[in-house]
This record gives structure tokens, C-alpha cells and sequence, in this order.
């Protein structure tokens, strides 16, 4: 089945860097979950189309997301464009050669403080029942994903954007999936971890109970736990592996 984009993945891009920015907008709706393994992507003509763009100059994205490994294109009658089955596991790979400095992490922290603390304030506010539905299901899926780094890294990216999502708020969303991009970083090369559930950093219990409740105040403080607590795990965990 075709997967159907959000309006930020759809979006019309333009300028001289045209293929360059269509790489980065379904790089980002693969890393934030949107696009999950194996996804078919929208015909060319048709996401040429919603894109703004020429139909080579698609070809040419596509051509570039294919040697990142991170799409493969068949031909024939079931032919298309996918995402690559094994998507988290190249996500993890190129994890694997990006690092981040304390300073790095600590200003991640306080730029997630701010964008995803008022994300989930007003999905408290503005979000519908069938927002707080996906939600629910996404957060579902991350703990049947517990026990394996890159699925659970995927399912997560996708609960905390399907919250922006929520907000309303176009920028807001645009902000959490850059930020979700930037945590791959910082949790796919990490081996799979002994996190217990009762660990914050692995709880959305509260923070959704808020938000579907309709309590602004609540999930921005419960977002902000969350939030401090991944720090405080990647934090650890750096420390763990320079020893």
C-alpha cells in the first residue's frame, strides 16, 4: 500500500538545491517514523506533483536515497519506490559515525525542553480524539518494540512526532522532527540497553494520560521529565562506554 504523507512531507520545495531538499524531506519522514520499513512511496508523477517539482529532478532525489541505502526501486507490475526493509538498521549504521559532545547533548536537552514542551501543551489543548488515537497506538508499539534498539528508536520518533502533529502548529512540527533526527544520534548505536520499564526515560504513561486529558500544564511537566531523564540515560551511557 502507498504511504500517505503528512502535508510537512508534502509540502512544494524549490530553488537551485531542489533534489538536495527533497533527500532531507523524506529523509526526515523515514527517520521520524512517518515512512516506516518497507512503505511504498506515491508514484513518481504524483510525488513529483505534490513536491513542485520536475519529474527528473525527483529522479535525481530518489537516485540520491537509493545510494544512501535508504530506499530501493523495483520495476514491473508491483514496482515502485520503498523504503528499505531494513531501514533501522542503516539508520543505526550511520548512527554509528556521528558523535555528539556533552555541550551537544545539553543544548539538544534545552531545545527539546522548548519545542516539545509546548508540543505537547497544546496537543493537550488542540488535539482531536483521533489525534489522541494515533498517539495511543504509537505509544502501543514502542513498548512492543522494548527490547530492539532500532525499532524502538523508530516507534518513539514517530509517538513524539505524532504529538507535534497534534499541536496544530506547523513549525512546532517541523522543530520535533529535526529533533528526533538529531536523538538517532544519540540512542541508535547504543547496544540494546538493560532500560528498565520503570525508568522515565522509557515512559509515556503520564505524558499521554495529560495530553488525552486535556491537562496542558500536566503534559508540558510530564514532557519535561521525559525529557531530562533521556539526558540523564545518554549521559550515563557516554560515560559508560569512554570507561
Amino acid at each position: 500500500m502507498t504511504n500517505k504523507l503528512s502535508v510537512s512531507s508534502f509540502t512544494p520545495v524549490s530553488g537551485q538545491s531542489a533534489p538536495e531538499a527533497i533527500v532531507r524531506r523524506l529523509t526526515e519522514a523515514i527517520t521520524s517514523g512517518e515512512l516506516k520499513p518497507g512503505d511504498k512511496l506515491p508514484r513518481e508523477d504524483e510525488l513529483a506533483r505534490s513536491l513542485g517539482v520536475a519529474p527528473m529532478t525527483l529522479r535525481n532525489a530518489l537516485a540520491s536515497l537509493r545510494e544512501f541505502g535508504l530506499v530501493v526501486t523495483t520495476r514491473g507490475r508491483f514496482g515502485g519506490s520503498f523504503v528499505a526493509s531494513d531501514i533501522g538498521e542503516r539508520l543505526r549504521k550511520a548512527a554509528q559515525t556521528s558523535s555528539m559532545t556533552a555541550q551537544e547533548l545539553r543544548s539538544l536537552t534545552d531545545w527539546r525542553r522548548a519545542i516539545s514542551g509546548e508540543a505537547c501543551y497544546l496537543a493537550a489543548e488542540r488535539g482531536a480524539a483521533r489525534d489522541f488515537e494515533l498517539i495511543q497506538e504509537a505509544a502501543a508499539e514502542f513498548l512492543r518494540c522494548a527490547a530492539d534498539v532500532a525499532p524502538r528508536r523508530m516507534a518513539d520518533a514517530r509517538l513524539h512526532t505524532l504529538i507535534a502533529e497534534a499541536s496544530r502548529s506547523a513549525d512546532l512540527l517541523r522543530e520535533e522532527i529535526q529533533i528526533q533526527e538529531k536523538l538517532n544520534i544519540l540512542i541508535l548505536p547504543q547496544p540494546t540497553p538493560r532500560l528498565a520499564k520503570d525508568t522515565a526515560s522509557m515512559q509515556h504513561d503520564a505524558l499521554i494520560s495529560a495530553i488525552i486529558s486535556r491537562n496542558p500544564e500536566a503534559a508540558r511537566r510530564e514532557m519535561l521529565v521525559h525529557v531530562e531523564s533521556t539526558y540523564d540515560w545518554s549521559s550515563s551511557m557516554s560515560k559508560a562506554y569512554r570507561t
